[in-house]
């Protein structure tokens, strides 16, 4: 596999609520993680840290005799998640109501397993066709397909933001699962909305398909979300299905 990842604080916020990870090379699965924090002074930072670090130790260091299936890994990990934002929330005065968005891939050549929460989104270039895999969880997304308003007043809509679910709010959860074949050459991308929301699907999909480094992909994505306003943090996981030759990040 060919990795490359980036975060940025953008131009507007003076803190960077997301974070991210990736573990390409494990074996059987390897795993990339998104999340974007929300809440008061520093509480979407310490949301976003705790989800991704509750999923790396769960997918990464689980030492069960009878290893999961992935989709039910994929499960166990957000809500582990879930469980370690809700407490700490709970717990700590300034954190109360905290959470975050998280989107949970494990890979390898033939599949990808996805779990996902909130309005970071997941991406798949195949064939050189890239469709959006995930669905917002949001309130603009529910009146949109409800046929409320239209995709363009979706689009701009001043609620757009407004998230319906979320890690770490309640004491459950219940993440969307997929599971998508891929090929040699296909690009799965996770990120926040920081970029979906500043660079259209169309220039996304058109970054991803130059033939440019992966590492330069994503330095271009983040330089349009940037140019176009920066109004939030920025974060692009990329993971083509490639044997390595050469260095990708």
């Amino acid at each position: 596999m060919l990795v490359a990842a980036k975060t940025h604080v953008g131009l507007v916020r003076q803190l960077n609520e997301d974070s991210y990870a990736v573990v390409a090379h494990q074996q059987p699965h390897g795993v990339a993680v998104v999340a974007d924090g929300m809440g008061g002074h520093l509480a979407g930072e310490v949301a976003s840290a705790l989800a991704v670090e509750a999923v790396l130790k769960r997918l990464t260091e689980n030492t069960e005799s009878e290893p999961l299936e992935p989709q039910d890994s994929l499960v166990a990990a957000i809500k582990d998640a879930n469980q370690a934002v809700h407490e700490r929330a709970l717990s700590q005065q300034g954190l109360n109501g905290m959470g975050t968005t998280l989107i949970v891939t494990l890979f390898d050549q033939e599949q990808i397993h996805l779990g996902h929460i909130g309005d970071s989104r997941a991406y798949l270039l195949q064939s050189g066709d890239l469709r959006q895999v995930t669905d917002d969880h949001t309130l603009v997304n529910e009146l949109y397909k409800n046929g409320q308003i239209t995709l363009d007043e979706a689009m701009n809509h001043p609620q757009r933001n407004i998230v319906t679910r979320a890690v770490g709010t309640d004491e459950r959860v219940q993440p969307d699962l997929l599971q998508l074949e891929w090929n040699e050459g296909d690009i799965l991308m996770i990120c926040s909305d920081g970029l979906t929301n500043m660079v259209e699907e169309r220039l996304l999909s058109d970054i991803l398909r130059a033939e440019v480094p992966l590492s330069a992909k994503v330095d271009v994505l983040i330089e349009k979300a940037i140019v176009s306003g920066g109004h939030d943090n920025i974060t692009v996981v990329l993971v083509q299905n490639q044997a390595e030759r050469g260095d990708a990040t």
